[in-house]
């Protein structure tokens, strides 16, 4: 299929991206927060897509990385994910975020999702648990001392888990774990 599309972005709109391809212009729906920061119109760019059918409509879908791709393809493999309440997810929440409000059942965080109230987020909580991989990282009670001690220290949260995920291991001590992640975010 069309597993990625390089090309350059003649139109943004809230959650769609229109990309030029040879002579070929594409419609590709993308999560919020993606389609706001993308660069400007005329300017090249590679998304990594994922072709769906739906009734009888093609439907293309695009992502900044390769790792969000496959989370959107995980989500919507679950008969109670369609594709536009798993584009609403990452409009959101990173990959490992979203997996981590599911191990913690924050059904407060979850239901800041357009589409997921609390009724819904409980259920999709009991159902996530079991069919998403479950990063050691979000059942570490390190990972969360590590990451709570970056966010004392003034780091954003989205850089201090990205930090955290590059040199994580079970068997290093909180220590250690922070030091490399602060050579890191330095």
């Amino acid at each position: 299929m069309l597993a990625q599309v390089r090309g350059k972005i003649v139109k943004k709109i809230p959650g769609k991206v229109f990309m030029a391809t040879g002579s070929v212009v594409l419609e590709v729906s993308v999560p919020l927060n993606l389609s706001q920061n993308l660069p400007s119109e005329g300017e090249d760019y590679t998304l990594y897509t994922t072709l769906r059918l739906r009734g009888e409509v093609l439907e293309l879908y695009g992502f900044k990385d390769w790792d969000t791709k496959l989370f959107f393809e995980k989500l919507i493999s679950i008969s109670s994910l369609g594709p536009k309440l798993a584009l609403n997810i990452l409009s959101i929440f990173e990959p490992e975020e979203f997996v981590e409000a599911v191990v913690k059942n924050d059904i407060k965080k979850l239901s800041e999702v357009p589409g997921i109230g609390p009724r819904r987020a409980e259920k999709l909580c009991v159902e996530l648990r079991t069919r998403l991989d479950l990063s050691p990282q979000t059942q570490s009670p390190l990972w969360d001392e590590a990451l709570s001690a970056l966010l004392n220290l003034g780091f954003a949260e989205k850089e201090a888990r990205k930090a955290l995920k590059a040199v994580f291991k079970e068997e290093k001590d909180l220590t250690t774990l922070i030091k490399e992640a602060l050579k890191r975010l330095s």
